[in-house]
């Protein structure tokens, strides 16, 4: 079995015959950075979102990893990112709260 790997978002490094595994919040944020609104097929996407512990690595460069273009194709989602880390703050649940801020960072 593979060694189990943190880095770069991924659990499992790849072998000839699997992919490698992703962590959820990965994928969500990978969500993100599409041009498609990612609450469009899952309702519930940014509740969940706030409930995963941030991978701030990750997310960090992705966010770097983006020129002015395609900033400006995502701004709509990055902009939805932004709000919902807004409205998460004033909630009653700690996890979403502190996940947020750390978002926000």
């Amino acid at each position: 079995m593979a060694q189990t790997e943190k880095k770069g978002g991924l659990l499992r490094k790849s072998s000839a015959s699997k992919k490698p595994l992703k962590e959820k919040v990965v994928l969500m944020y990978d969500e993100i950075f599409t041009t498609e609104d990612p609450s469009k097929c899952n309702p519930r996407f940014w509740e969940e979102l706030f409930l995963m512990k941030v991978n701030l690595e990750y997310l960090e460069g992705k966010l770097e990893a983006l020129d002015g273009e395609e900033l400006m194709k995502i701004k709509d989602n990055i902009n939805c990112l932004f709000q919902h880390c807004i409205q998460a703050l004033g909630e009653d649940h700690p996890i979403r709260v502190v996940n947020a801020l750390q978002v926000l960072r």
